[in-house]
């Protein structure tokens, strides 16, 4: 519904005359439909039980870089017309996975709630330690008790069936342990102890870490963290930390954990990157 509105907000729009207002008109709905494909459940499509959406988000994605090479040659109108035609693809798409006919199979769901559980209880650990400071204690227990409250009802609703609200209620708790354990800790140096059995352990969750940031970073830009000049350098940031990312992977295919470990780690610090530059105070 929220992406319907939005579209109909840019298409009502009357554009005005000359090139320069033209050319805002085609950018502003380029960032729309870029938000809309990269949501989280947009990635998600491919491993859906609906095929369809995956194909809409495809060709949103084919019209933006046809849409903006007609806009860098000055073809305004075709440009235009791309983004109308795709933005109701994106739309459309969008409006079945909110209604649950695509997104994420049922156990891409349950995985996606389980690394996100598992990125909040780290958090949790850490603020249970800062209770018992003399100046933050009060704040990183009241912190602990809106995190529990949001992960208490994720839970309630996976138990009903409905995981992709039960995984937009955790991812709400991630963001939360995020931002506010990095004002708590603010001025401090952070260290968090990490034992693991094997070098293949400690890349799995470095993967979980990562996708976790991937999650917030989609959940910063769809909050409009991202305008202007500023998305630029966040997808900057994202297309090295995904390049990273798949680096790392093929060390880990080869079994090359320890440097494996180090590039998803970098791969890591490019979100953490992306996430600062929208504003969110990440250690």
């Amino acid at each position: 519904m929220a992406a319907a509105l939005l579209v109909g907000a840019v298409a009502a729009q009357t554009p005005a005359d000359g090139a320069d207002q033209k050319r805002r008109l085609i950018e502003q709905k380029i960032r729309l439909l870029e938000m809309l494909i990269n949501s989280p459940a947009a990635k998600g499509a491919p491993y859906g039980r609906e095929a369809e959406s995956a194909t809409l988000l495809e060709k949103g994605r084919t019209s933006i870089d046809d849409a903006r090479k007609a806009l860098a040659d000055g073809r305004f109108d075709e440009a235009a017309k791309l983004l109308d035609e795709a933005l109701k693809s994106a739309s459309s798409a969008s409006r079945r996975m909110s209604a649950g006919e695509g997104g994420l199979s049922e156990s891409a769901q349950r995985k996606s709630l389980q690394d996100l559980g598992e990125q909040v209880e780290m958090y949790r650990t850490s603020l249970g330690e800062l209770a018992t400071d003399p100046e933050k204690g009060a704040a990183a227990r009241a912190l602990l008790g809106r995190i529990d409250a949001l992960r208490a009802e994720s839970v309630q609703l996976a138990t009903g069936g409905r995981l992709g609200d039960a995984n937009r209620k955790l991812a709400d708790a991630y963001k939360l342990a995020v931002e506010e354990m990095s004002r708590l800790r603010a001025g401090q140096e952070v260290v968090l102890s990490l034992k693991f059995d094997t070098p293949a352990d400690e890349y799995a969750y470095e993967k979980k870490r990562f996708a976790s940031n991937e999650i917030m970073v989609d959940m910063m830009i769809a909050e409009g963290r991202a305008e202007g000049d500023k998305r630029r350098l966040v997808d900057g940031f994202v297309d090295n930390g995904r390049r990273l990312g798949s680096q790392a992977d093929t060390q880990a295919s080869s079994g090359q954990y320890p440097e494996a470990v180090k590039l998803m780690e970098q791969a890591s610090a490019q979100l953490i990157r992306a996430l600062q530059a929208m504003g969110v105070p990440v250690f």
